[in-house]
């Protein structure tokens, strides 16, 4: 089996409306992870922040997108985590 290399970063997802910033609960993370060399695909997972608790609310692999670089791994994450938060908050 392959070594896999994982990585993190957070981001808590803000939206904005007007001048102000409006709080959402939800933080996507990103995980990059190489598959082998040059081959990379992201997980992200969303968790959401209320009353001083987390909760997992989605942890998911995107093994269908797999990238050359890391970099690109991440932001094809990110875009998706961000896309998924936003639709948990219009729920």
């Amino acid at each position: 089996m392959n070594r896999h290399t994982l990585k993190q970063s957070n981001h808590n997802h803000h939206q904005r409306q007007g001048s102000s910033h409006i709080h959402n609960p939800y933080t996507v993370s990103v995980y990059p992870i190489q598959q082998e060399p040059g081959l990379w695909f992201a997980t992200y997972m969303i968790a959401e922040y209320r009353n001083g608790a987390e909760r997992i609310v989605a942890n998911v692999a995107m093994r269908h997108d797999t990238h050359h670089s890391e970099a690109s791994a991440r932001r094809s994450a990110r875009c998706a985590g961000e896309r998924a938060a936003a639709r948990l908050c219009l729920q």
